[in-house]
């Protein structure tokens, strides 16, 4: 959420400055301003006849001491008026703080000054690393070898959820779980963050925090409690399916006052992560590259607004670090204005290379700077009794699965067919060397 303040004394900057993303915001950006004006004026009416039927109410009291009852009933009817009043205010003050609530809800994060402006087309790469593997005649692509070795078993998905819920089967699901362990191992140990196992549902305040909602609601898996009283079609759901962990743990803090916190504050979670719009469908998108249901470690921090942008640069980094290990090559991207999150102030997109699915995304990392925290109410103080003011909060995939499992299983393969298991994750599969097709397992049915 942008700082209102900001809104009412630069209104025309405001403007131009999210005008950058390639929409129009100036028709309610103009309104803000008006409602701001209307329910503050209606603020100050509402204050002023409160303290007057507050005087009224204490001018009765005397009048009852005295004895002077008729003037006492004419003074209460007075009082009585001034009630009805400010009831009729009190609906319009609510009224008002709700429509503005409701615009300050819809407005996106302003962009960074330095980066470029436009679409997706208009992205810079800004670093890359390793070599590019070219393709083989042999070689085969992720959908093929992982049916090949029984690593997924996208038919039986299909049967029991739907698509874009696939099965990973023997050494498939080890890989996964051998990323992911390795990946927290990495983060925590080595790069200094705290692990939380998070909600995987969460309450609508929290993606109302990170952003999510409301402009993004038909993107999330709701959740309806059933209630046999009121049969029917279900109204606003109780609860919703984390597209992120980033949308629980930034909100682990929501509604709080950090007192003197070393900051930055640095958590890494994993989780799963349900989105319904998963992407076009045909040839360009089979296999495990968009799903409905995927796996992701995560990575937030909690930053001090002076520092942020350093951290950015650190998470980013950390993120990467992980496809130096794997010996993937990778590079990094600046988006564009117009190609940002809706919250993100500054976006890098990471993406990996494979020798057949080419370049694909694999981590996001942001900075929302206030934006997150406005909505979530979290703050800090710096010293003791100082005052308290908005942190600004951060995320990245560090990394996002399953494409990092696309690019192990492409970039490790061997002209036998089978997968050379990266050194870095034998350990974390009881020492496997190779990928082989096993004899016996379960049945791809």
């Amino acid at each position: 959420m942008l700082d209102k303040k900001y809104l009412r004394d630069n209104p025309d900057e405001a403007i131009a400055r999210l005008g950058l993303r390639g929409a129009q915001f100036e028709a309610p950006l103009r309104r803000f301003a008006e409602l701001d004006i209307e329910r503050r004026n209606t603020q100050t009416e509402l204050d002023e006849l409160k303290s007057r039927r507050n005087a009224l109410s204490k001018q009765v009291g005397e009048l009852m001491k005295t004895g002077k009852r008729d003037e006492a009933e004419t003074v209460k009817a007075e009082s009585k008026a001034l009630g009805e009043q400010i009831d009729e205010l009190e609906a319009l003050f609510s009224a008002l703080d709700d429509e503005e609530r409701g615009l300050l809800l819809g407005l996106p994060n302003f962009p960074y000054p330095e980066i470029p402006t436009g679409g997706e087309e208009n992205a810079v790469v800004v670093s890359e690393w390793g070599d590019a593997l070219p393709a083989q005649d042999w070689m085969a692509d992720q959908f093929e070898l992982g049916n090949r070795l029984g690593l997924f078993n996208f038919e039986a998905g299909v049967r029991v959820t739907g698509a874009g819920f696939p099965f990973l089967t023997g050494a498939g699901a080890m890989l996964q779980r051998a990323l992911i362990n390795y990946m927290l191992d990495v983060h925590i140990r080595e790069h200094g963050y705290t692990e939380v196992r998070p909600p995987f549902i969460v309450a609508p305040q929290s993606p109302l925090g990170t952003g999510q909602l409301p402009k993004f609601g038909n993107q999330m898996y709701h959740v309806h409690i059933w209630d046999e009283d009121k049969p029917g079609t279900p109204g606003q759901p109780d609860f919703y399916l984390i597209p992120t962990a980033e949308v629980p743990v930034a909100n682990l803090y929501r509604e709080q006052i950090l007192e003197q916190p070393g900051l930055p504050i640095k958590l890494v979670a994993y989780s799963p992560c349900f989105r319904v719009e998963a992407g076009s469908y045909g040839s360009e998108v089979r296999g495990l590259k968009r799903l409905h249901q995927f796996e992701k470690v995560e990575l937030v921090r909690i930053a001090d607004p002076e520092r942020s942008w350093e951290d950015l640069e650190e998470m980013t980094l950390e993120a990467e670090s992980i496809l130096r290990r794997l010996e993937i090559p990778f590079r990094r991207k600046v988006l564009p204005t117009g190609d940002m999150a809706f919250g993100s102030a500054k976006t890098y997109d990471v993406e990996l290379y494979t020798p057949l699915s080419g370049w694909l995304e694999v981590s996001s990392a942001s900075n929302t700077t206030d934006w997150q925290s406005r909505r979530a109410n979290l703050r800090f103080r710096k010293e003791a009794g100082g005052k308290p003011e908005f942190a600004h909060l951060l995320n990245a995939s560090g990394l996002a699965l399953p494409r990092l499992v696309i690019a192990v299983l492409e970039q490790y393969q061997q002209q036998d067919g089978s997968i050379s298991v990266p050194q870095v994750l034998r350990p974390y599969m009881g020492g496997m060397e190779l990928i082989r097709r096993p004899e016996s397992g379960i049945p791809q049915v």
